[in-house]
Protein backbone atom coordinates (compact mmCIF):
# COMPACT_ATOMS: atom_id res chain seq x y z
CA UNK A 1 0.00 0.00 0.00
CA UNK A 2 1.01 3.58 -0.65
CA UNK A 3 -0.98 7.09 -0.39
CA UNK A 4 -0.81 7.61 -3.92
CA UNK A 5 -1.00 11.71 -3.06
CA UNK A 6 -4.86 11.07 -1.55
CA UNK A 7 -5.99 13.85 0.57
CA UNK A 8 -9.32 12.72 1.63
CA UNK A 9 -12.64 14.39 3.05
CA UNK A 10 -15.16 12.01 4.66
CA UNK A 11 -18.19 13.31 5.83
CA UNK A 12 -19.60 10.92 8.55
CA UNK A 13 -22.41 10.14 11.15
CA UNK A 14 -20.55 8.63 14.16
CA UNK A 15 -19.26 11.36 16.39
CA UNK A 16 -17.38 8.64 18.63
CA UNK A 17 -14.26 9.18 16.20
CA UNK A 18 -13.53 12.72 18.71
CA UNK A 19 -13.04 10.22 21.76
CA UNK A 20 -9.46 8.77 20.73
CA UNK A 21 -10.49 5.82 23.15
CA UNK A 22 -13.21 4.98 20.80
CA UNK A 23 -13.18 2.13 17.94
CA UNK A 24 -13.46 4.70 15.25
CA UNK A 25 -10.50 6.42 16.42
CA UNK A 26 -8.41 3.40 16.87
CA UNK A 27 -9.59 1.86 13.49
CA UNK A 28 -8.60 5.25 11.39
CA UNK A 29 -5.02 5.59 13.03
CA UNK A 30 -4.59 2.37 11.24
CA UNK A 31 -5.29 3.11 8.08
CA UNK A 32 -2.53 5.63 7.75
CA UNK A 33 -0.53 4.09 5.44
CA UNK A 34 -3.21 4.90 2.94
CA UNK A 35 -3.18 8.52 2.49
CA UNK A 36 -1.29 11.77 2.45
CA UNK A 37 -3.85 13.22 4.69
CA UNK A 38 -7.73 12.71 6.14
CA UNK A 39 -9.93 14.72 7.42
CA UNK A 40 -13.46 13.60 8.77
CA UNK A 41 -16.25 15.71 9.49
CA UNK A 42 -19.52 14.61 11.71
CA UNK A 43 -22.56 16.75 13.12
CA UNK A 44 -21.32 16.76 16.65
CA UNK A 45 -24.06 19.39 18.06
CA UNK A 46 -21.33 21.80 19.21
CA UNK A 47 -17.65 22.65 17.23
CA UNK A 48 -14.71 20.61 18.15
CA UNK A 49 -11.99 19.12 16.42
CA UNK A 50 -9.27 16.46 17.69
CA UNK A 51 -5.97 15.43 16.16
CA UNK A 52 -5.36 11.73 15.90
CA UNK A 53 -2.48 11.90 14.21
CA UNK A 54 -0.42 14.08 11.88
CA UNK A 55 -2.03 12.70 9.55
CA UNK A 56 -5.73 12.16 10.59
CA UNK A 57 -8.25 15.30 12.32
CA UNK A 58 -11.57 15.08 12.94
CA UNK A 59 -13.93 17.67 13.12
CA UNK A 60 -17.22 17.80 15.14
CA UNK A 61 -19.41 20.96 13.76
CA UNK A 62 -22.74 22.32 15.41
CA UNK A 63 -25.23 23.50 16.42
CA UNK A 64 -27.73 20.77 17.81
CA UNK A 65 -30.63 21.79 14.68
CA UNK A 66 -29.67 18.82 12.16
CA UNK A 67 -30.64 21.32 9.18
CA UNK A 68 -28.29 24.18 10.58
CA UNK A 69 -25.68 21.43 11.26
CA UNK A 70 -25.93 20.77 7.26
CA UNK A 71 -25.53 24.00 5.78
CA UNK A 72 -22.70 24.62 8.55
CA UNK A 73 -21.28 20.78 7.52
CA UNK A 74 -21.42 22.28 3.88
CA UNK A 75 -20.02 25.59 4.10
CA UNK A 76 -16.89 23.99 6.64
CA UNK A 77 -15.87 21.57 4.21
CA UNK A 78 -16.05 23.87 1.31
CA UNK A 79 -13.36 25.72 3.36
CA UNK A 80 -11.51 22.47 4.48
CA UNK A 81 -11.29 21.64 0.87
CA UNK A 82 -10.20 24.62 -0.70
CA UNK A 83 -7.27 25.45 2.23
CA UNK A 84 -6.22 21.64 2.32
CA UNK A 85 -6.19 20.94 -1.57
CA UNK A 86 -8.52 17.82 -0.96
CA UNK A 87 -8.56 15.53 -3.89
CA UNK A 88 -11.25 12.73 -2.44
CA UNK A 89 -14.90 12.93 -0.97
CA UNK A 90 -16.39 9.59 1.08
CA UNK A 91 -19.44 9.36 2.54
CA UNK A 92 -20.65 7.30 4.83
CA UNK A 93 -25.11 7.88 4.20
CA UNK A 94 -26.65 7.43 1.21
CA UNK A 95 -29.39 10.56 2.07
CA UNK A 96 -28.46 13.72 3.17
CA UNK A 97 -24.83 14.26 3.72
CA UNK A 98 -24.51 12.37 0.42
CA UNK A 99 -26.31 15.63 -1.09
CA UNK A 100 -23.81 17.35 0.50
CA UNK A 101 -20.97 15.42 -1.39
CA UNK A 102 -22.51 15.28 -4.30
CA UNK A 103 -22.77 19.50 -3.85
CA UNK A 104 -19.26 19.90 -3.09
CA UNK A 105 -18.00 17.60 -5.86
CA UNK A 106 -19.41 19.42 -8.31
CA UNK A 107 -18.09 22.72 -6.88
CA UNK A 108 -14.63 21.25 -6.47
CA UNK A 109 -14.42 18.83 -9.23
CA UNK A 110 -13.05 15.97 -7.48
CA UNK A 111 -14.14 12.69 -6.98
CA UNK A 112 -16.87 10.96 -4.65
CA UNK A 113 -16.70 7.65 -2.90
CA UNK A 114 -20.67 6.39 -1.28
CA UNK A 115 -20.03 3.98 1.52
CA UNK A 116 -23.22 2.28 1.98
CA UNK A 117 -23.58 -0.50 5.14
CA UNK A 118 -27.76 -0.71 4.25
CA UNK A 119 -30.41 1.14 3.73
CA UNK A 120 -32.34 0.88 6.89
CA UNK A 121 -34.61 3.93 6.76
CA UNK A 122 -34.97 4.59 3.34
CA UNK A 123 -38.28 5.64 3.04
CA UNK A 124 -39.86 9.19 1.96
CA UNK A 125 -37.34 11.75 1.78
CA UNK A 126 -34.58 9.62 2.14
CA UNK A 127 -35.59 7.42 -0.70
CA UNK A 128 -36.01 10.16 -3.20
CA UNK A 129 -32.60 11.03 -2.32
CA UNK A 130 -30.74 7.82 -2.63
CA UNK A 131 -32.76 7.97 -5.92
CA UNK A 132 -31.44 10.84 -7.13
CA UNK A 133 -27.52 10.74 -5.77
CA UNK A 134 -27.13 6.97 -5.26
CA UNK A 135 -26.33 7.04 -9.28
CA UNK A 136 -24.10 10.04 -9.29
CA UNK A 137 -21.16 8.96 -7.16
CA UNK A 138 -18.11 8.59 -8.17
CA UNK A 139 -17.89 5.05 -6.57
CA UNK A 140 -19.23 2.78 -4.21
CA UNK A 141 -18.28 0.47 -1.29
CA UNK A 142 -20.68 -2.26 0.19
CA UNK A 143 -20.19 -4.29 2.56
CA UNK A 144 -21.52 -7.15 1.04
CA UNK A 145 -22.69 -9.11 -2.27
CA UNK A 146 -26.15 -8.57 -1.27
CA UNK A 147 -26.02 -4.67 -1.65
CA UNK A 148 -23.61 -4.78 -4.64
CA UNK A 149 -26.47 -6.52 -6.77
CA UNK A 150 -29.24 -4.18 -5.28
CA UNK A 151 -27.42 -1.16 -6.40
CA UNK A 152 -26.92 -2.96 -10.06
CA UNK A 153 -30.60 -4.35 -9.94
CA UNK A 154 -32.16 -1.11 -8.28
CA UNK A 155 -29.75 2.08 -9.32
CA UNK A 156 -28.36 0.41 -12.38
CA UNK A 157 -25.18 1.03 -11.20
CA UNK A 158 -21.49 -0.21 -13.18
CA UNK A 159 -21.04 -3.36 -11.40
CA UNK A 160 -17.31 -2.48 -12.38
CA UNK A 161 -17.10 0.62 -9.68
CA UNK A 162 -18.36 -0.80 -6.94
CA UNK A 163 -15.57 -2.68 -4.50
CA UNK A 164 -17.60 -4.90 -1.64
CA UNK A 165 -15.81 -4.82 1.28
CA UNK A 166 -17.21 -6.53 4.73
CA UNK A 167 -17.41 -5.02 7.70
CA UNK A 168 -13.60 -5.87 9.36
CA UNK A 169 -13.27 -7.26 13.12
CA UNK A 170 -11.18 -8.27 15.54
CA UNK A 171 -12.27 -11.10 15.90
CA UNK A 172 -10.64 -13.24 19.12
CA UNK A 173 -12.34 -16.59 19.87
CA UNK A 174 -11.38 -17.57 23.28
CA UNK A 175 -13.30 -20.89 22.80
CA UNK A 176 -11.87 -23.48 20.07
CA UNK A 177 -14.09 -25.82 18.61
CA UNK A 178 -12.91 -28.42 20.71
CA UNK A 179 -13.53 -26.54 23.74
CA UNK A 180 -17.10 -26.24 23.44
CA UNK A 181 -19.98 -28.79 24.72
CA UNK A 182 -20.07 -31.41 21.30
CA UNK A 183 -23.14 -33.12 20.35
CA UNK A 184 -22.15 -35.97 21.69
CA UNK A 185 -21.35 -34.82 24.88
CA UNK A 186 -24.67 -33.06 25.80
CA UNK A 187 -26.95 -34.87 28.21
CA UNK A 188 -30.16 -34.82 29.44
CA UNK A 189 -29.66 -31.90 31.70
CA UNK A 190 -27.68 -30.05 28.90
CA UNK A 191 -30.43 -30.00 26.72
CA UNK A 192 -32.66 -28.36 29.14
CA UNK A 193 -30.24 -25.78 29.95
CA UNK A 194 -29.77 -24.82 25.90
CA UNK A 195 -29.11 -21.17 25.75
CA UNK A 196 -29.74 -19.22 22.49
CA UNK A 197 -28.25 -15.76 22.37
CA UNK A 198 -29.23 -12.50 21.01
CA UNK A 199 -26.93 -9.25 20.66
CA UNK A 200 -27.90 -6.16 19.46
CA UNK A 201 -29.19 -2.68 19.31
CA UNK A 202 -32.96 -2.74 20.50
CA UNK A 203 -34.48 -0.78 17.95
CA UNK A 204 -37.94 -2.16 15.99
CA UNK A 205 -35.73 -3.52 13.03
CA UNK A 206 -33.82 -5.86 15.26
CA UNK A 207 -37.01 -7.76 15.45
CA UNK A 208 -35.97 -9.27 18.65
CA UNK A 209 -39.90 -9.66 19.50
CA UNK A 210 -40.19 -12.20 17.29
CA UNK A 211 -37.92 -14.16 19.35
CA UNK A 212 -39.60 -13.87 22.40
CA UNK A 213 -42.62 -15.49 20.65
CA UNK A 214 -40.39 -18.16 18.87
CA UNK A 215 -39.25 -19.24 22.61
CA UNK A 216 -42.98 -19.38 24.29
CA UNK A 217 -43.79 -22.27 21.87
CA UNK A 218 -40.04 -23.62 22.44
CA UNK A 219 -40.54 -24.08 25.96
CA UNK A 220 -43.33 -25.76 25.60
CA UNK A 221 -41.58 -29.03 24.19
CA UNK A 222 -38.11 -27.78 26.44
CA UNK A 223 -39.20 -25.89 29.03
CA UNK A 224 -35.58 -25.03 30.25
CA UNK A 225 -34.66 -23.47 27.57
CA UNK A 226 -33.37 -19.87 27.73
CA UNK A 227 -33.18 -16.87 25.19
CA UNK A 228 -30.40 -13.96 26.45
CA UNK A 229 -30.49 -10.87 25.20
CA UNK A 230 -27.66 -8.15 25.23
CA UNK A 231 -28.10 -4.64 24.40
CA UNK A 232 -29.30 -1.38 24.93
CA UNK A 233 -32.26 0.59 23.23
CA UNK A 234 -35.94 2.51 23.46
CA UNK A 235 -37.21 -1.39 22.68
CA UNK A 236 -36.80 -3.06 26.27
CA UNK A 237 -39.82 -1.72 27.89
CA UNK A 238 -41.46 -4.04 24.66
CA UNK A 239 -39.37 -6.61 25.47
CA UNK A 240 -39.87 -6.56 29.06
CA UNK A 241 -44.13 -6.40 28.39
CA UNK A 242 -43.91 -9.54 25.90
CA UNK A 243 -41.68 -11.53 27.97
CA UNK A 244 -44.51 -10.62 30.86
CA UNK A 245 -47.40 -11.16 28.32
CA UNK A 246 -45.94 -15.45 28.08
CA UNK A 247 -44.49 -15.90 30.97
CA UNK A 248 -40.98 -16.06 30.18
CA UNK A 249 -39.29 -14.15 33.13
CA UNK A 250 -37.27 -17.33 34.09
CA UNK A 251 -36.63 -18.42 30.27
CA UNK A 252 -35.89 -14.76 28.70
CA UNK A 253 -32.99 -12.81 30.81
CA UNK A 254 -32.02 -9.51 29.32
CA UNK A 255 -28.44 -8.19 29.93
CA UNK A 256 -27.15 -4.53 29.16
CA UNK A 257 -24.72 -3.81 26.59
CA UNK A 258 -21.58 -5.03 27.00
CA UNK A 259 -18.35 -3.76 25.76
CA UNK A 260 -16.87 -6.89 25.41
CA UNK A 261 -19.62 -9.59 25.21
CA UNK A 262 -17.37 -12.55 24.73
CA UNK A 263 -18.10 -14.47 27.90
CA UNK A 264 -21.85 -14.57 26.45
CA UNK A 265 -20.43 -16.30 23.02
CA UNK A 266 -18.61 -18.43 24.96
CA UNK A 267 -21.91 -19.89 27.44
CA UNK A 268 -24.10 -19.45 24.92
CA UNK A 269 -25.19 -22.79 22.53
CA UNK A 270 -26.81 -21.36 19.46
CA UNK A 271 -27.16 -17.33 17.96
CA UNK A 272 -30.23 -15.87 16.72
CA UNK A 273 -30.79 -12.75 14.94
CA UNK A 274 -34.44 -12.21 13.52
CA UNK A 275 -33.37 -8.65 11.85
CA UNK A 276 -36.25 -7.56 9.41
CA UNK A 277 -33.14 -5.82 7.68
CA UNK A 278 -29.25 -6.04 8.01
CA UNK A 279 -26.26 -4.47 5.68
CA UNK A 280 -24.29 -7.05 7.02
CA UNK A 281 -24.65 -8.18 10.53
CA UNK A 282 -20.83 -7.81 11.85
CA UNK A 283 -22.97 -9.62 15.81
CA UNK A 284 -23.24 -12.92 13.28
CA UNK A 285 -19.91 -13.38 12.66
CA UNK A 286 -18.71 -12.24 16.31
CA UNK A 287 -21.03 -15.33 17.18
CA UNK A 288 -19.60 -17.92 14.13
CA UNK A 289 -15.98 -17.16 15.11
CA UNK A 290 -16.72 -18.47 18.32
CA UNK A 291 -18.40 -21.80 16.89
CA UNK A 292 -21.93 -20.68 17.82
CA UNK A 293 -24.61 -22.44 15.01
CA UNK A 294 -26.37 -19.44 13.72
CA UNK A 295 -30.04 -18.83 13.06
CA UNK A 296 -30.75 -16.10 10.86
CA UNK A 297 -33.45 -13.86 8.52
CA UNK A 298 -32.39 -13.81 5.31
CA UNK A 299 -31.02 -10.31 5.66
CA UNK A 300 -26.70 -8.73 5.16
CA UNK A 301 -24.54 -11.82 5.01
CA UNK A 302 -26.87 -14.54 4.67
CA UNK A 303 -26.41 -16.59 1.51
CA UNK A 304 -23.07 -14.83 1.33
CA UNK A 305 -21.60 -16.01 4.56
CA UNK A 306 -24.41 -17.97 6.81
CA UNK A 307 -25.25 -20.25 4.20
CA UNK A 308 -28.73 -21.87 4.38
CA UNK A 309 -28.28 -25.67 6.55
CA UNK A 310 -24.61 -25.55 5.58
CA UNK A 311 -22.96 -23.02 7.83
CA UNK A 312 -26.21 -21.88 9.60
CA UNK A 313 -30.09 -22.01 9.12
CA UNK A 314 -31.55 -19.12 7.20
CA UNK A 315 -35.35 -17.80 7.49
CA UNK A 316 -38.01 -16.00 5.99
CA UNK A 317 -38.11 -12.61 7.42
CA UNK A 318 -40.62 -12.70 10.31
CA UNK A 319 -41.73 -16.07 9.63
CA UNK A 320 -42.48 -17.10 13.39
CA UNK A 321 -43.29 -20.79 12.85
CA UNK A 322 -39.80 -21.26 10.74
CA UNK A 323 -38.11 -19.76 13.49
CA UNK A 324 -39.20 -22.02 16.03
CA UNK A 325 -38.46 -25.35 13.83
CA UNK A 326 -35.06 -23.68 13.56
CA UNK A 327 -34.71 -23.55 17.50
CA UNK A 328 -36.09 -27.16 18.00
CA UNK A 329 -33.88 -28.53 15.64
CA UNK A 330 -31.23 -26.66 17.47
CA UNK A 331 -31.74 -28.22 20.29
CA UNK A 332 -32.71 -31.68 19.21
CA UNK A 333 -30.22 -32.60 16.83
CA UNK A 334 -26.27 -31.95 18.01
CA UNK A 335 -24.49 -33.54 15.40
CA UNK A 336 -26.10 -31.10 12.95
CA UNK A 337 -25.41 -28.20 15.78
CA UNK A 338 -22.05 -29.17 15.92
CA UNK A 339 -21.28 -29.58 12.00
CA UNK A 340 -22.52 -26.23 11.03
CA UNK A 341 -21.14 -24.13 13.67
CA UNK A 342 -17.71 -25.86 12.43
CA UNK A 343 -18.76 -24.35 8.89
CA UNK A 344 -19.73 -20.49 10.40
CA UNK A 345 -16.58 -20.42 12.18
CA UNK A 346 -14.52 -21.73 8.98
CA UNK A 347 -16.33 -19.44 6.61
CA UNK A 348 -15.36 -16.31 8.48
CA UNK A 349 -11.67 -17.64 8.99
CA UNK A 350 -12.09 -16.78 5.17
CA UNK A 351 -13.17 -12.98 4.86
CA UNK A 352 -10.32 -11.19 4.22
CA UNK A 353 -7.53 -9.86 6.60
CA UNK A 354 -7.01 -6.59 7.75
CA UNK A 355 -4.58 -6.12 5.59
CA UNK A 356 -6.43 -7.52 2.46
CA UNK A 357 -9.73 -4.77 3.83
CA UNK A 358 -7.41 -1.96 3.38
CA UNK A 359 -5.93 -3.06 0.24
CA UNK A 360 -10.21 -2.90 -0.85
CA UNK A 361 -10.75 0.05 0.26
CA UNK A 362 -7.33 1.98 -1.82
CA UNK A 363 -8.94 0.24 -4.65
CA UNK A 364 -12.80 1.94 -4.01
CA UNK A 365 -11.20 5.44 -3.61
CA UNK A 366 -8.59 5.01 -6.51
CA UNK A 367 -12.23 4.38 -8.84
CA UNK A 368 -13.46 7.63 -7.56
CA UNK A 369 -10.47 9.34 -8.42
CA UNK A 370 -10.61 7.94 -12.23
Amino acid sequence: MNNINLKILSIGVDSSALNTESKLAKRLQGYSDLFEKFFLVVPAGKSISLELSEKIKVFGVGPKNKILALFKIYFFASQLIRQEKLNLIIVQDPYYLALLAWLLARKNKIGWEMQIHGFEKKRGLRRFLAGFLIPRASAWRVVSQRLANQLVGEYKISREKITVVPIYAELQSKASLEDRKTSEEKTKQDKDDFVFLTVGRFVPVKNIILQIEALSEVVKKYPKVQLRIVGEGREIKNYESKIKDYDLQDSVKIFPWQKDPGSFYEQADCFVLSSDYEGWGLVVIEAASYGLPIIMTDVGCAGELIKNNESGIVIPVGDKNSLVSAMEKMVDDGEFRKRIGDKAKEAVSQLPTKEETLNLYQASWLKALK
